[in-house]
């Protein structure tokens, strides 16, 4: 799996849906750094740089959307995935205007879920290909 060579920032505030989650990433990923809303995210984003961030929507002190705009303003290529309940047009649109990667509706559909991480894992390496090829 593709996954394997990355690391990845989850934001999570609901417990359970933290840690279901959370074990399948660890069993997908190179490494996993989990914070329980926005502010611990941004916080961690900018102590660990995983390479894709993954982060719910509604959650206290500091929205995923406000975390991802605070940390597209510190890296503009930031692989960000929203994992989320909301599919309200304003999160969309906001989520479009932040150049989000990608959009996963909740509950878990395990293929859509794994489809979208693979497919950022995708542009990923071929980001690094041609960053390797111009050194």
């Amino acid at each position: 799996m593709r996954l394997k060579k990355f690391t990845i920032l989850y934001v999570e505030d609901e417990p359970t849906t933290q840690e279901l989650i959370g074990e399948i990433l660890r069993d997908s990923c190179k490494e996993v750094f989990v914070a329980s809303d926005g502010e611990e995210g941004l916080a961690l984003y900018k102590e660990k740089k995983p390479d894709i961030v993954l982060s719910d929507i509604a959650m206290p002190n500091m929205n995923g959307l406000d975390m991802s705009e605070a940390i597209k303003a510190i890296n503009t290529e930031q692989a960000i995935a929203l994992f989320t309940a909301f599919s309200q047009p304003s999160y969309l649109k906001k989520a479009a205007q932040l150049d989000i990667t990608t959009y996963i509706l909740k509950p878990l559909d395990e293929d859509q879920f794994f489809n979208s991480l693979n497919y950022m894992a995708i542009e990923l390496e071929t980001l690094q290909e041609q960053l390797e090829r111009k050194e």
